[in-house]
């Protein structure tokens, strides 16, 4: 009997016969390379964000309230952290500080936009520059936009609901 499993990933469902004798376990998907759980142990991944932030008390203010409203996030505090999640983990959309030492967050984008997997996921840059050329120079990079910080978690979270297309379905407080 053929099994459809949503692929956490690039969330396209996918079809596939598993033969008796292949106990329930891991698969990838066609369409992304991504891996796939299926059987007893399958669950859908909530929406997951990367946040790419070297300001740990902002951090510690808002990761708390978008786990509340059901988010998977995942949290780096360089550009290279940053990048090396990202490729690993194939997040939903990707919150990234503009201003961090070593990488800067302009550059992180550019190299995610450089890895054909990363090419369609939202980065949205945030920043506390005042200058206006920052949004451009993000576009730039690859950046779908950028946010002014300091930003409240509450609007964080409904903006990260359009993002990733979530429509009131996110779990009530």
């Amino acid at each position: 009997m053929d099994k459809t499993v949503i692929c956490p990933y690039c969330h396209l469902p996918q079809q596939f016969t598993p033969k008796p004798s292949d106990p329930p376990g891991e698969t990838y998907c066609p369409n992304c390379g991504g891996p796939m759980r299926w059987g007893p142990q399958a669950a859908v991944r909530p929406p997951t964000v990367l946040w790419i932030d070297d300001d740990r008390l902002l951090l510690g203010a808002c990761v708390p309230v978008l786990e509340r409203h059901g988010y998977r996030v995942l949290v780096a505090h360089d550009g290279a952290t940053g990048i090396a999640t990202a490729k690993r983990e194939r997040p939903d959309a990707i919150l990234l500080d503009v201003v961090m030492p070593t990488i800067n967050g302009l550059e992180v984008c550019q190299q995610l936009r450089a890895d054909p997997h990363l090419q369609a996921t939202p980065i949205i840059l945030l920043t506390a520059l005042e200058d206006v050329k920052v949004g451009r120079k993000g576009k730039k990079a690859g950046a779908t936009t950028t946010l002014r910080k300091p930003s409240s978690p509450e609007f964080i979270v409904e903006f990260l609901d359009q993002v990733v297309g979530r429509k009131g379905d996110r779990p009530r407080l």
